[in-house]
């Protein structure tokens, strides 16, 4: 049973589906609206995750074609390589993990009942991701598994409640309201990247509404820039590698065509992305009111960053470009400092590199995107140095692979002595929820002050 409710919760389209279905059901809708909610919530998840994998898919050959060109030797970063291999290879981490994630959310939903932090956390793999993080660092600790559950369990309620309110105000700028939140684990680091970006930028030069001429308006068409910008990518990685180099991934197609097959592969995967988004905000949105007006009042759905991309396509693709910029740098450093090089990561430089930049955008313009993508993918490299470095989880079985979630990468810090990690966390949630009270009462003065002058 424990394993049926824990697999639920790691589908996204399965658990967004029966939140949807609850909210509806909740306002008193009738049995096709609530039917049509549920389904197309649902079937818009799938198509995101859809996407996703295409886009995945497309990229793998640049990114290996990449690291082949530039001789690039070290450890590839992948949070999801590290925790599967924990929890393939110690029973301890496994079974606790597995507690931690459910109890875990019990603890987001009372939270979000009970205190200012109105956010339920729904990224299924992030809070997987999470559980078995806190769990290993308990495990290697010597905690008894029961405390390791105990203290796991607070930890993770308390820590995607945090996520999400750390990230609200630059998830607002860029929609211009509170009709969602963020739920990931990289969210330190694209928020101080959008930050950044915003001390360095010029916020008058939105990447949205950059004015071009006539004769290079296709630039504004989603399909035509990535595809354009992707194109150029590939092209000239790949005439640098030559066909020897490459023919082993192009099952005997010209070497060209198959970049630009995967350049436009790439573009699809962005527009199969974008139609999910489309479909599936405009389901859970208005079917999470009901949940919010009666079960845990004023509530915000933290989702996955994906839902971030259609509010600013140009500063995704600048986050995801400059991303990589920061990766390189993040190298070289982490290679000088600590003698250790974690591997760039394409995927990760286009969807929260990607998520940076459009923080960045909405806080400082193009420049802004351009530094927060830098800023952000430094983050990520060079953290992930510094928790090789410090933690050794190669007793567990983890070997080539590394953390690329800067918020992992803090929790196992932090839980490195998990007496202090567990002052931390709680003395973080406390200042939260002050910060979120006086985000209410801001909010508040303002919605009076607009009152009174209408």
């Amino acid at each position: 049973m424990l394993n049926f409710v824990l697999q639920i919760i790691q589908t996204p389209a399965i658990i967004l589906g029966l939140i949807a279905m609850i909210g509806l059901i909740l306002q008193r809708k009738n049995f096709g609206a609530v039917f049509s909610g549920t389904v197309k919530t649902a079937v818009g998840m799938l198509i995101v995750g859809s996407g996703s994998t295409i886009i995945v898919t497309e990229v793998t050959p640049f990114s290996t074609v990449f690291s082949k060109v530039f001789h690039l030797n070290g450890f590839a970063t992948s949070s999801e390589a590290v925790v599967g291999a924990l929890q393939t290879n110690v029973k301890a981490i496994a079974a606790t993990s597995a507690i931690i994630m459910g109890l875990g959310f019990v603890i987001n939903l009372l939270a979000a009942r009970f205190t200012p932090l109105k956010y339920i956390f729904l990224t299924g793999h992030m809070m997987w991701i999470l559980s078995i993080m806190i769990a290993a660092m308990f495990v290697t600790a010597g905690y008894s598994e029961q405390m390791t559950i105990l203290w796991g369990a607070l930890l993770q309620g308390m820590i995607t409640s945090i996520l999400p309110s750390i990230a609200q105000p630059s998830v607002k700028k860029v929609t211009g309201n509170d009709m969602f939140a963020m739920g990931h684990l990289t969210t330190i680091g694209t928020v101080v990247a959008g930050y950044a970006g915003g001390l360095l930028g010029n916020k008058k030069n939105d990447a949205e509404k950059v004015q071009l001429p006539a004769y290079l308006s296709f630039f504004k068409d989603t399909a035509m820039s990535v595809s354009i910008v992707m194109g150029v990518f590939y092209l000239v990685l790949f005439i640098i590698a030559g066909p020897n180099a490459v023919k082993g991934m192009t099952a005997g197609q010209n070497y060209i065509v198959f970049a630009l097959l995967k350049a436009l592969g790439f573009t699809s995967g962005i527009l199969v992305l974008l139609q999910g988004i489309r479909l599936f905000l405009g389901e859970i949105v208005p079917a999470f009111k009901g949940i919010s007006d009666r079960l845990v009042p004023g509530a915000l759905p933290a989702l996955d960053v994906p839902v971030l991309f259609g509010f600013a396509p140009n500063a995704l693709m600048i986050g995801f470009l400059s991303g990589i910029v920061g990766m390189i740098i993040g190298m070289l450093v982490s290679g000088a400092v600590f003698g250790i090089v974690p591997l760039i990561s394409i995927i990760g430089s286009f969807f929260t590199g990607g998520v940076a930049g459009i923080f960045g955008n909405a806080r400082g313009g193009i420049r802004g995107a351009s530094v927060a993508g830098v800023v952000y993918g430094f983050l990520l490299i060079f953290s992930s140095a510094i928790f090789a470095k410090l933690v050794n989880l190669t007793q567990y079985g983890v070997k080539g692979v590394g953390l690329d979630c800067t918020d992992a990468v803090a929790v196992g810090l932090l839980l490195k002595n998990p007496v202090i990690g567990i002052i931390a966390v709680f003395a973080v949630f406390v200042l939260m929820c002050i910060v979120e009270i006086r985000r209410k009462g801001r909010k508040e003065a303002v919605t009076k002050t607009d009152t009174k002058a209408e």
